[in-house]
């Protein structure tokens, strides 16, 4: 996984995104970058899921994608997860409590350096 493969991956691994994401390259003219897919594909739809109690599956392979990110030696691919989804999952308190009792390690990690670095912890 790097940054040129990013968001294919997440579509691999998380098919359930294909139509959000086709949707999203619709409205630009070329790749519009990982921090936008991520953004405007990935975190409304995990915010929903996240607020459901259902999908457990689904959730861990979504976590399990973000721990792959986070142990990624690309610089790049962590910089999404940090700055793109970790940092807008702990803008709810709600989101963040659910999401950690899905994180790695790593990822947990990197979830409480952002809160800290924002003043939120």
């Amino acid at each position: 996984m790097n940054k040129s493969n990013l968001s294919e991956e997440l579509i691999m691994k998380i098919p359930e995104l294909k139509p959000l994401y086709d949707k999203e390259l619709d409205d630009w003219e070329e790749f519009p970058g990982n921090h936008n897919v991520f953004g405007n594909v990935l975190n409304p739809f995990l915010v929903e899921l996240l607020e459901k109690k259902n999908q457990e599956r689904l959730k861990k392979r979504i976590f399990q994608f973000f721990e792959d990110m986070a142990l990624s030696e690309d610089d790049d691919v962590q910089n999404v997860l940090i700055v793109t989804v970790l940092e807008y999952l702990g803008d709810s308190e709600k989101c963040l409590k659910e999401a950690r009792k899905l994180m790695g390690n790593r990822t947990l990690e990197f979830s409480k350096e952002v809160e800290k670095w924002l003043g939120r912890s």
